[in-house]
């Protein structure tokens, strides 16, 4: 009889399951899939989305990577327009200090050709001089006219070389 009571039991928790059940699927089964099929509907948009924003990244980063080596493909040009700038700074540099040496050079033998002319007027009077002293003491020595004259000569070809 325990079992009677047992198996009653059994029987009555069955009922009350299939009840339970069948009111549960006529008034919340459709509202509970639905809920569910929105959630796995709400987790593949989701996951499209993610996907959407993969690719979008992935071209983003293809388009950066792009612009990365215009950059320094530009960094590049703009490197080589410095050198190249540069080169001819200093070829302008070294012909303008060519230009100057030889200006220098020009002064310096402008100088030298001006120093010359001063030293050889110099020597003539330093000569004329010379030349009137030795004449005076010849004069006190012994002098006459052709000796006057010849001495004269000598002395104005000797100027005129010089």
């Amino acid at each position: 009889m325990e079992n009677s009571h047992i198996i009653k039991e059994i029987i009555v928790q069955i009922v009350g399951f299939m009840v339970v059940f069948f009111v549960l699927k006529k008034l919340a089964w459709g509202k509970l899939m639905g809920a569910i099929d929105a959630r796995r509907k709400s987790i593949d948009d989701s996951f499209s989305d993610i996907e959407k924003q993969k690719k979008n990244l992935e071209n983003l980063e293809k388009d950066y990577r792009g612009r990365l080596e215009n950059i320094e493909q530009e960094a590049r040009v703009k490197i080589q327009e410095a050198s190249n700038i540069g080169l001819a700074l200093a070829k302008d540099i070294q012909e303008k200090a060519r230009v100057d040496a030889q200006k220098m050079i020009d002064r310096a033998k402008a100088e030298i050709d001006q120093d010359l002319a001063k030293v050889k007027i110099n020597m003539r009077n330093d000569i004329a001089t010379l030349s009137a002293l030795i004449s005076e003491k010849i004069i006190h020595e012994k002098l006459d006219a052709t000796m006057h004259q010849k001495l004269v000569d000598e002395f104005i070809k000797e100027i005129e070389k010089v």
